[in-house]
Parts: C-alpha cells; sequence; structure tokens
C-alpha cells in the first residue's frame, strides 16, 4: 500500500501495514491499496476531527484515525462494499478514542472549528461546553460528540458505539441532563443547545 498522506506519522503507518500485510496476492493487495487511498482522500481530515473531539489531543487522534486505516486495509476482503468499509473505519475509530492513551506534553486539541478559544480573564459557553463534556462518561461524551458535532445519523452512531438505538437515546439523554445541571454551577449562563436543539427523549415502545 503506498504512502497514506496527511497524517503526521503516515510514513511509520506505512511501514506498519507493509509488515503485516505482506506481499503474496498482488491483486487483492493492489484492489485494497486504491480502495483505501481514495477512503483516506475522502474521509481522513473528518476522522480526524472527531477522534481529536473524543481523545482531547491532536498527536493521538491522527495515530487512533492512521491505525483504523491499517486495520481497514487488512479486514478489506472481508467488507461488501464501500458503506461497509466506513462504518469498519468509524467504529475503528470510536473504540480506538476509548483505548488507554498516554498523556503528551503539549499536545492538547485546539477548540473544534466553530468553537471560539476564550480569550484572557474570560470564558463563553461554547468553552464552557467543549470543558463539560470533556468530564463526561464516556458513552454519554461519544454520543453527544457524534450526534452533534460529527452530526452523523443516529443508526451509524449507535453502530460506532456498538449500542442499540434505545441505549444511544438514553445516552443523549444523559449526557444533556449533566451538562444542563453543570451549566448551573460555575458559568455565567446556561451552555448552548448543540445543533439542532436538545434529544428527544426515549419512547416506552
Amino acid at each position: 500500500m503506498p504512502a497514506l498522506p496527511g497524517g503526521r506519522h503516515r510514513h511509520r503507518r506505512s511501514r506498519d501495514l507493509a509488515a503485516a500485510h505482506p506481499a503474496g496476492r498482488p491483486e487483492a493487495a493492489g484492489t485494497a491499496d486504491r480502495a483505501v487511498t481514495t477512503l483516506y482522500h475522502a474521509h481522513y481530515q473528518s476522522l480526524a476531527r472527531i477522534a481529536t473531539l473524543l481523545v482531547s489531543d491532536t498527536v493521538t487522534a491522527e495515530d487512533i484515525v492512521q491505525a483504523a486505516f491499517v486495520s481497514l486495509h487488512g479486514a478489506w476482503r472481508h467488507l461488501a462494499d464501500e458503506d461497509q468499509a466506513l462504518a469498519y473505519l468509524r467504529r475503528a475509530v470510536v473504540t480506538g478514542a476509548r483505548a488507554p492513551h498516554p498523556a503528551r506534553a503539549g499536545s492538547a486539541s485546539p477548540p473544534p472549528d466553530g468553537v471560539p478559544a476564550p480569550g484572557p480573564g474570560r470564558s463563553t459557553p461554547e468553552a464552557f461546553l467543549m470543558a463539560a463534556l470533556r468530564t463526561l462518561p464516556t458513552r454519554q461524551r461519544e454520543a453527544l460528540i457524534l450526534r452533534y458535532y460529527a452530526e452523523w445519523p443516529d443508526a451509524q452512531i449507535a453502530a460506532a458505539m456498538g449500542i442499540s438505538a434505545r441505549a444511544l437515546a438514553s445516552q443523549l439523554v444523559r449526557g444533556m441532563s449533566v451538562l444542563r445541571a453543570k451549566s448551573g454551577r460555575g458559568c455565567a449562563g446556561p451552555p448552548p443547545d448543540p445543533p439542532g436543539g436538545p434529544p428527544a427523549r426515549p419512547s416506552d415502545g
């Protein structure tokens, strides 16, 4: 597989991939190379942004996304189409973000697009919201980030998180409840609703 562009550690990841999948089936390897490289160009940036929100560390986020593409290349022959490949990547990124990662000095993530950094001596509702998200339990944080920042459909979020649609709805409601409770302690005003408004509560049906 050719070196994947755009990642901080792309050359090391390419060497890892070559070692993990030695030559032996040139036609199959060539198909995987072309397909994964196309997906990389199309989806690397968006997946890296989501990984950064999940782990609050740009370097670790790049490692997670690079590892997801390496894994996809190895699993390519088991996937039926591009939709399955994208689902595989999303699940790999979310799962990778859950794993323990060593702290890296000076690698904290910048605010995501559309969330301004607070100036000296002041805090914005958006900055408060991002800080509060990082205090949530893992599943609640994942659900809110993937719904309101990634804007993935609920079916994609549930698949990536490995939970049911009902469990996802519960995580969204609980996460928003915690954020609203936190907004009453130590913030000048309530945090803004995420794009699209608050999540609907799961029905009993």
